[in-house]
């Protein structure tokens, strides 16, 4: 087995690797650095001899690579290759620059442990390391109370993983910590526990209660009253605009980040301007979380803001940038993309060029690896639920 081709993914730690032998439609191949590898095919154990190398998924015809975000990808894809080899001169030039290796993309990896839906700390995951971030006592009692009828609740508590942010770790626990002192009132602590002390653990959810956002809402002092009761407010639609509008002229980057968040589940043209707004934001996560956004929409209009962004100061935004043009650009974005081959970011150089020769050699985009292996996936499901049909049925 041979590389044809590497691919990036949505995400920074992940490289899709398309290879020239196929598994059945059926088939799927998952390891993990943690596992007992000796019954596994050569080629994995020889990956997962390969520094840096933390995942490995197969399925039809290609690779889904996970990196540790310590060592970078310039370090493991050369290597990547001399174990397995290429189909043809494999582009390397970028694989084995001599430049020196630049700090992560800044994506910071966010959880949060529950127990029975009560917060109790918040943990960042990023290339040096982890960091902690502990929530106020009052979280602690709650958790206490709620715990009065567990024999075992170190078992019973979990992490939770929630999206991303982008930047600085000691910046992003506390505002992280602050967000969920604002969203977790007394009132929702105390239905917290209740409903633990009843055992309606799988009803944690009704603890939120929903509230229509007003404009009166958004001009109170306190930028956590403000926060909360965005974070209250129903599914949103084009009539919330003029209020998410207002809420990303708020001071407060968490409020703004919230909005866009929101801005991106409005699945109408009519969001297109705000999202733009947001990408002008002065914050590279709000910024991001823009680029996410639109990405996630696929609205073909945006391309010309996304070729712009390609010049972003923020290498993620850039990324993202480029990830979308991947995705959805066209011919107007070939000059652009054509100098972000210059990039000083190994991710955002390798994501231009896949752009670039996708839309130069007019192939339509696949689709995400996420979106492939969730296709795959749902076969498996279907596939094995008509399996398990009595005959009787299937013949009905």
């Amino acid at each position: 087995m041979k590389i044809i081709s590497i691919e990036p993914t949505p995400s920074p730690y992940s490289m899709k690797i398309i290879v020239n032998e196929r598994l059945s439609d059926m088939e799927t191949e998952n390891f993990t650095k943690s596992d007992d590898l000796n019954m596994a095919p050569q080629y994995v154990q020889d990956l997962f001899k390969i520094d840096g190398v933390k995942e490995l998924y197969r399925v039809i015809d290609f690779i889904a690579l996970e990196r540790d975000p310590k060592v970078e990808w310039e370090v493991i894809l050369p290597q990547v290759k001399a174990v397995m080899g290429s189909t043809d001169d494999l582009a390397t030039e970028d694989m084995n620059s001599d430049q020196e290796v630049e700090e992560s993309f800044g994506e910071v990896k966010v959880f949060i442990q529950l127990f029975r839906g009560i917060p109790l700390q918040v943990k960042l995951e990023e290339k040096d390391g982890e960091k902690r971030f502990g929530l106020p006592q009052r979280f602690t009692d709650a958790a206490m109370e709620a715990s009065k009828d567990t024999t075992n609740m170190l078992m019973e508590r979990k992490w939770v993983e929630h999206d991303p942010r982008y930047g600085d770790a000691e910046e992003i626990g506390p505002d992280i910590v602050d967000e969920i002192e604002a969203t977790y009132d007394e009132k929702r602590l105390n239905t917290l526990v209740s409903l633990a002390q009843t055992g309606d653990v799988s009803e944690t959810r009704q603890a939120k209660q929903l509230e229509p956002l007003t404009t009166v809402k958004l001009e109170q002092d306190d930028w956590k009253a403000r926060y909360a009761a965005l974070d209250r407010m129903p599914d949103p639609t084009v009539k919330d605009l003029p209020l998410l509008e207002k809420a990303l002229d708020d001071p407060k980057m968490s409020i703004r980040r919230l909005a866009t968040a929101y801005l991106g589940m409005i699945e109408e043209k009519e969001v297109l301007p705000h999202l733009y707004k947001a990408l002008d934001d002065k914050t590279v996560t709000v910024r991001r979380t823009a680029g996410d956004c639109l990405s996630d929409l696929g609205f073909t209009e945006a391309i010309p803001k996304m070729i712009d962004r390609l010049k972003d100061p923020s290498r993620i935004v850039r990324w993202r940038a480029a990830m979308f043009l991947y995705e959805y650009g066209d011919k107007t974005a070939i000059a652009a993309l054509e100098d972000a081959l210059n990039d000083p970011e190994f991710e955002v150089r390798m994501q231009a060029k896949m752009a670039l020769a996708r839309i130069q050699e007019g192939e339509k985009a696949q689709g995400s690896i996420w979106k492939q292996m969730t296709d795959m996936t749902k076969m498996k499901k279907e596939q094995k639920s008509k399996s398990d049909c009595p005959q009787s049925h299937k013949n009905r």
